[in-house]
């Protein structure tokens, strides 16, 4: 990604179009809806990135740990505070939403699962990232034997029941593309 800008301010991606222009467009003409609902038949005609992790999913840790609700909760927080802490959110910022969450009753999955897209998509717009490119790199990179293995090793030496990973120094760092993925 480049840091410059389009002539109209929005950050230049990859596309030759900007995205936030053809939006506001669309929605100014009415077209919206229209250009949503092709996207989506198009989309759900293409294996989608969620199924394409499924596969990676079970080689490396099987159906036990890979369908372990707790265990899929933890990684998943654990990438999202690496995410934000990477953009410049604090630990004390972290802790205060924390407790603003969970003091709040607990929502619904499916639509708290729209907002996380939502909500990362419009990160990575801030942030000038393209979230698709992104994810394909990842499991890219994850996906090839030499990182499935530090990976397992990684998960055969967590504490067990901790939410914790493990700390296995000599296995590197995920985000120097040295360690390996949740």
């Amino acid at each position: 990604m480049t840091d410059k800008l389009r002539k109209c301010g929005h950050p230049l991606g990859r596309e030759s179009w900007c995205p936030e222009c053809e939006l506001a467009l669309a929605r100014a003409n009415g077209e919206f809806k229209t250009r949503y609902t092709l996207a989506v038949q198009t989309t759900s005609s293409i294996a989608t990135f969620q199924a394409r992790v499924q596969p990676w999913l079970m080689e490396c840790f099987g159906a036990m740990i890979a369908g372990d609700r707790e265990e899929r909760n933890h990684r998943f927080l654990e990438e999202g505070l690496e995410l934000v802490q990477a953009c410049g959110c604090t630990r004390g910022e972290a802790h205060q939403l924390v407790d603003y969450v969970f003091d709040r009753p607990a929502g619904e999955r499916g639509q708290e699962v729209g907002g996380v897209m939502v909500t990362l998509a419009a990160l990575c717009l801030a942030q000038a990232l393209d979230m698709h490119a992104e994810g394909e790199r990842e499991l890219a990179r994850i996906n090839v034997p030499e990182i499935i293995l530090r990976i397992r090793a990684k998960q055969a030496a967590k504490p067990k029941y901790s939410p914790l990973p493990a700390a296995l120094p000599e296995l590197g760092s995920l985000e120097t593309g040295e360690g390996d993925a949740r």
